[in-house]
């Protein structure tokens, strides 16, 4: 569980499952968005911290600004998948000398045929890494409507063991009421922490934070 701060909060607001704040005034949503994106280790305008008050550490908060301009395969991403896979791979040493046998197979095919070149050429070794990348190994995207979109994404946060956090901008404008319900349903049962940051209200939760025009911070309950 975290707790988020910033100016105009009364008291900190518990992040824990899913967490709608609904952000009323236009100017307060976009300096809460912009300390969001440049978030940092040093971030003094805006605190998400656990229970024993450590800060939530940047590269531990995953922020989605656009769901549909979201790219799941980023390179962030891909680094931490193959960081995974080779870890798979290493597990399995059968495996692992089977693949090496291969990548030096290839590897001295290409510097015989470097040889018989008119210029002279050298070549570098092939890592396992960028064996993964040239093979164009990544997440399978497969969605059809935004809403799927938004689960694959979901998906992503939850198999990057280093994030704790997702904080999602004005997406609750894409999904029907019982789409959002969906959402918060499906991140309390995988035990997911997740903030969605909205500029009006909708429907689908069960409760919300609202910080209205005039800074005053509620705490709403819809049955």
């Amino acid at each position: 569980m975290f707790s988020l701060n910033f100016d105009f909060l009364d008291e900190p607001i518990k992040l824990e499952g899913f967490t709608e704040l609904v952000i009323e005034n236009r100017t307060v949503f976009t300096k809460v968005v912009q300390a969001l994106y440049e978030y940092s280790d040093y971030e003094d305008y805006i605190q998400i911290f656990n229970e024993d008050y450590q800060a939530l550490k940047a590269n531990e908060l995953m922020l989605v600004n656009d769901v549909l301009g979201f790219d799941i395969n980023s390179a962030t991403t891909l680094k931490l998948v193959y960081q995974d896979i080779i870890g798979q791979i290493n597990d399995k040493p059968e495996v692992k000398s089977k693949i090496e046998s291969y990548l030096n197979q290839a590897i001295q095919i290409i510097k015989d045929e470097l040889v018989e070149f008119e210029i002279d050429l050298v070549s570098d070794e092939i890592l396992l890494t960028e064996a993964l990348k040239s093979l164009g190994v990544k997440i399978e995207i497969v969605s059809d409507t935004i809403f799927e979109r938004f689960f694959e994404i979901i998906q992503v946060f939850k198999y990057l063991k280093a994030k704790e956090l997702l904080v999602v901008i004005n997406a609750g404008v894409y999904f029907s009421k019982s789409e959002i319900a969906a959402i918060a349903e499906y991140t309390e049962l995988q035990n997911m922490n997740m903030l969605m940051i909205n500029s009006a209200k909708y429907e689908g939760v069960k409760s919300r934070y609202v910080l209205d025009e005039d800074f005053v911070i509620m705490h709403e309950h819809m049955v």
